[in-house]
């Protein structure tokens, strides 16, 4: 008798083959869906930071007006009021 390996030349290819048919494609597919999320985290927190930004600027703005309608400089009033807001 002929001493063979553990297993058959036939079997360890097709083994390869069906690895290469699902194993390589799910690898890549995890890793690129891995990257997107990271790429839409990312984005999600910048586009936050730019809104906290754009409300600290748009606070600066109003708290300069509020200053110069204390100083009498502008009595102009929209008539609108902040404890309305629910």
């Amino acid at each position: 008798m002929i001493a063979q390996g553990a297993l058959p030349p036939d079997l360890f290819t097709a083994l390869a083959a069906l690895f290469l048919l699902f194993g390589v494609p799910l690898i890549l597919f995890g890793l690129i869906m891995l990257y997107t999320g990271y790429v839409q985290y990312d984005g999600e927190r910048y586009i936050e930071e730019l809104e906290e930004e754009a409300g600290l600027s748009e606070g600066s703005n109003v708290s300069a007006e509020e200053s110069s309608a204390v100083a009498g400089t502008d009595t102009s009033s929209d008539g609108e009021d902040d404890s309305s807001e629910s």
